[in-house]
């Protein structure tokens, strides 16, 4: 989902950020850099100039808040500037019968984006009937039949009663004629939402048709955002346009549909991580491997460690779930180790016997060797696993006693978060 614009936007973030003192050449320089990233990423001139005109102005003329430097106090401003240039999102109800119209042009990822919104309205309690009224393609209610049959949802030719997705025949350009077309369609079908599907690629052309569609739309869905360089370009159009963006296509899996959130969105650009995003994914596992309480931290064992890594896996593609935390710049390589890291992990614990899982510290040397004989891994493999499990809780016992919260305060700069809204 970030892609190079949040790469190249940190960059920018750290170079400014790594200087000992601050002055107008210094800012000048920051937003020289911005402006190179985001006409890089199809964001429009006159929106790149807008946005540098703002930073410039409320970084020198803006009293910083209290407890800010002046350094804090830009980076502050960038954001929030990045925040408003990206839009707004929109409120998705998610009533039983909710209708959503899907509109867009050959090859939006509308099919496909009409199976991922079913799933996400499915986790939320609603089982949509996926609906195809696309005509002109032969293969598109076969696509989305089976693509409902992957998720567990139906898939009809007809609207009936009851919450539904409806599909829409694409075209290859936009004319007067796709867009009365969408007005019958919205007359007959009288839809909750109405949204329009466009992909990250189309950069800020996507303003032209968001543009067009007008008042018809309840908002806009930006698809491939992952494999795009110009989805800033797209978002900021949106935004132009005055048409919120509802969700964003993050991926090729049927989960990877985010609702657009820009504060968060922007945050992870920035690196600075998504703990709301984190938590709301940790609470649509739970179903899946059960709550991790306070209960579970206290009482640290191997199977509880086991469910926190279980919890992990199942939160989605690793570099996602290490994005929400701030960790967007490790190399491919150590994403991958550290995915075969957990995969090892969990063989080793299965090889434990009940009552080593339960009280861990019982293993000693010889078990270290039967465990990674059972598991079919090194002894060191063995030893890296119990020495990282006794690293956690260590950092447990710190948390109950408070020692923890003193270690981070001298790690950290706290100051530089005071006053700064970034979740």
């Amino acid at each position: 989902m970030l892609g190079g614009l949040g790469e190249k936007l940190r960059n920018a973030i750290r170079n400014f950020a790594g200087k000992s003192s601050i002055n107008k050449a210094e800012l000048d320089t920051l937003i020289k850099e911005l402006q190179r990233v985001l006409i890089s990423s199809d964001v429009k001139v006159s929106l790149v100039s807008q946005l540098s005109k703002k930073i410039r102005s409320k970084g020198l003329e803006q009293k910083p808040l209290p407890g800010l430097t002046v350094k804090e106090h830009i980076l502050r401003v960038v954001y929030d500037e990045l925040v408003a240039l990206v839009g707004e999102g929109t409120e998705i109800p998610t009533k039983k019968g909710v209708k959503i119209l899907l509109l867009g042009l050959y090859g939006s990822g509308k099919t496909t984006t009409a199976s991922k919104l079913g799933y996400w309205l499915k986790k939320r309690g609603i089982s949509p009937t996926l609906v195809s009224l696309d005509r002109d393609r032969p293969a598109a209610y076969d696509q989305l039949k089976q693509l409902g049959k992957k998720i567990g949802l139906l898939a009809q030719k007809e609207t009936t009663k009851g919450p539904m997705i409806i599909d829409t025949a694409g075209r290859d350009a936009l004319s007067d004629f796709m867009l009365s077309d969408a007005k019958k369609i919205l007359k007959k079908e009288k839809p909750d939402h109405v949204f329009l599907v466009v992909p990250a690629e189309m950069g800020h052309q996507a303003g032209k048709q968001a543009k067009a569609f007008g008042d018809m739309l309840t908002g806009v869905i930006i698809t491939r955002m992952d494999g795009s360089a110009k989805g800033g370009g797209a978002l900021s159009a949106c935004a132009e346009a005055k048409v919120h963006i509802a969700f964003i296509g993050t991926g090729e899996r049927v989960d990877d549909l985010e609702l657009f959130d820009p504060k968060r969105y922007v945050s992870r650009l920035l690196g600075w991580g998504d703990i709301k995003g984190l938590i709301e994914k940790a609470k649509e596992i739970q179903t899946e491997v059960g709550p991790i309480g306070l209960a579970d931290l206290k009482n640290l064992n191997m199977l509880t460690f086991y469910k926190q890594m279980e919890a992990l896996t199942k939160m989605g593609p690793f570099e996602k779930v290490l994005q929400m935390v701030g960790l967007t710049d490790l190399d491919k390589k150590t994403v991958g180790n550290m995915k075969t890291k957990l995969k090892r992990y969990k063989v080793i614990i299965d090889s434990m016997t009940k009552e080593e899982r339960l009280n861990p510290d019982l293993i000693s040397s010889s078990r270290l060797e039967r465990i990674a004989r059972g598991s079919g891994t090194k002894l060191g493999d063995v030893r890296e696993l119990m020495k990282e499990f006794n690293m956690m809780k260590k950092m447990v016992k710190g948390m109950a006693s408070g020692k923890l919260k003193k270690s981070m305060r001298k790690g950290m700069n706290l100051k530089a978060l005071k006053g700064m809204k970034f979740r």
